[in-house]
C-alpha cells in the first residue's frame, strides 16, 4: 500500500535538493539558454508568405477576391503574377517560383453565375506549402461567393513533382521555428528522465541518505516520489521554453497527452539508469552516450529520411513522443496514424516499469 503522505513528503525534499545540485540545474537552465538562442536564429515573424501564379482573365471576381482577402489580413503578404499559359504555370510551380497556381477559363464569372460547373484547376506541389493552402481555401471561398453559396465549379488538382520527398512535409506544414523547438522541448524530457532523475537517487545511495528514508518509507514510494519530481522538472522545462519561444500549442489536450506520456515512459528508463550507476558522477559521465539515441531521434522524424531509416527511428520513444506533440502543437494532423505512436510508447512503458517493477521486488523480499 502506497501512503500519499510519505510520497508527498519525499517529493517536496527532492524538488528542492534537486535544483541544489548543479547537475541537475543544468538539465533545468539549458531550455532558457535554447530558448533565447531560437529567438535570435528564428525571429518569430507572424506574416505568411504566399506565393501564387494564374493564367486567366485578370479582372476575375475570384482573383480580385483573392487580393481582397489577403490586403485585408494582417499576417498574409501575398504575391500574386500573371501568366500566359498553363506550361508557364506548371513550370513556376516545378521551380517553386510560386507555391501553387490556378487556370480560370476566359467566362469563369459568368458561368458560375450562370449556374454551369466550370472547371477551376489547380496546380501545387506534391507537398503542400502553407502559402498554397492559403490560395486553394481562398478559391474555394471565392467560389462559393461568385455562386451565392450554391455549388457550381468543379476545382481540380494537379500535383508536380518539385523534387521533395513526401516524408518531408513536418518542418513545412510546422515552420522551422516550431520544428525545432518542438524537437529541443522533448530534448528536454529526455534530460530530465535520463539525467536528473538518476542523478537524484543515486546521490541518495552515494552519501547514504537512501538508508535514513528507508526507515521511514517504503522502496516503491522513494521511487514514485523520484518519478513525480521528474515530471514536475519536465512540465517546468517545457513551460519555460513555451513562454520564453512565445509558442501557444493549438490543440493544447494532444500536446498535454504527449508531453506527459513521453515524460512518464522515459523516467521510467531513468528509474532503471538509476538503479545500474553507482554514483552521480557516473550518471554524469555516461549521459551523452546514454542521452544520444534518445534526443536525436526527434529532431529526424520530419526531413525525410529512407524508409529503413524511418522506422529504426521510430522505434524511438522520443521519436513517437514527437510525433504526437506535433500534432498538438501545430493544431492538425501533421503526422498520421498516431496509434502506432500510442503504441510504441505504450510498449516500452511496460518494458521500463516491469523491469523495474521486478528489480523493486527482489530487492523488498
Amino acid at each position: 500500500m502506497i501512503r500519499p503522505g510519505i510520497v508527498r513528503t519525499l517529493w517536496r525534499k527532492d524538488m528542492v535538493d534537486g535544483i541544489r545540485e548543479s547537475r541537475v540545474l543544468v538539465s533545468l537552465l539549458t531550455p532558457v539558454l535554447l530558448a533565447v538562442m531560437y529567438n535570435a536564429l528564428f525571429p518569430d515573424n507572424k506574416t505568411l508568405e504566399a506565393k501564387a501564379a494564374y493564367v486567366g482573365p485578370e479582372t476575375s471576381a475570384i482573383v480580385q477576391m483573392l487580393r481582397s482577402r489577403a490586403e485585408a489580413s494582417q499576417s498574409v503578404d501575398l504575391k500574386l503574377q500573371h501568366l500566359a499559359t498553363v506550361d508557364e504555370a506548371r513550370r513556376a510551380v516545378g521551380t517553386k517560383d510560386v507555391d501553387i497556381a490556378f487556370v480560370l477559363p476566359d467566362d469563369v464569372d459568368d458561368a458560375i453565375k450562370s449556374g454551369r460547373t466550370p472547371t477551376i484547376s489547380l496546380i501545387e506541389p506534391e507537398v503542400v506549402t502553407p502559402g498554397g493552402s492559403f490560395v486553394d481555401s481562398t478559391i474555394q471561398s471565392a467560389v462559393r461567393t461568385v455562386a451565392g453559396q450554391k455549388p457550381a465549379a468543379t476545382i481540380s488538382t494537379e500535383n508536380v513533382n518539385t523534387g521533395t520527398s513526401p516524408n518531408a512535409t513536418a518542418i513545412q506544414s510546422m515552420g522551422t521555428r516550431k520544428y525545432f523547438v518542438l524537437g529541443t522541448i522533448v530534448m528536454m524530457l529526455g534530460m530530465v528522465a535520463i539525467l536528473a532523475v538518476p542523478i537524484m537517487l543515486t546521490e541518495e545511495v552515494e552519501k547514504k541518505t537512501l538508508d535514513a528514508v528507508l526507515l521511514i518509507a517504503r522502496y516503491l514510494e522513494v521511487i514514485l516520489a523520484k518519478a513525480l519530481v521528474g515530471l514536475a522538472y519536465a512540465a517546468l522545462a517545457v513551460a519555460v521554453m513555451l513562454v520564453l519561444t512565445r509558442l501557444r500549442p493549438g490543440d493544447m489536450r494532444m500536446f498535454i497527452v504527449g508531453g506527459v506520456f513521453t515524460g512518464f515512459t522515459l523516467i521510467g528508463l531513468g528509474l532503471l539508469l538509476g538503479g545500474l550507476f553507482k554514483s552521480a558522477q557516473q550518471v554524469y559521465s555516461w549521459s551523452s552516450v546514454i542521452l544520444l539515441p534518445i534526443i536525436a531521434p526527434p529532431f529526424l522524424v520530419g526531413i525525410g529520411l529512407p524508409a529503413w531509416a524511418d522506422t529504426l527511428v521510430r522505434l524511438a520513444p522520443t521519436s513517437e513522443g514527437m510525433r504526437i506533440m506535433a500534432n498538438g502543437l501545430a493544431g492538425q494532423a501533421v503526422f498520421a496514424d498516431l496509434w502506432q505512436a500510442f503504441a510504441i510508447l505504450a510498449g516500452w512503458s511496460v518494458v521500463f516499469y516491469g523491469i523495474l517493477a521486478i528489480r523493486l521486488a527482489r530487492r523488498e523480499s
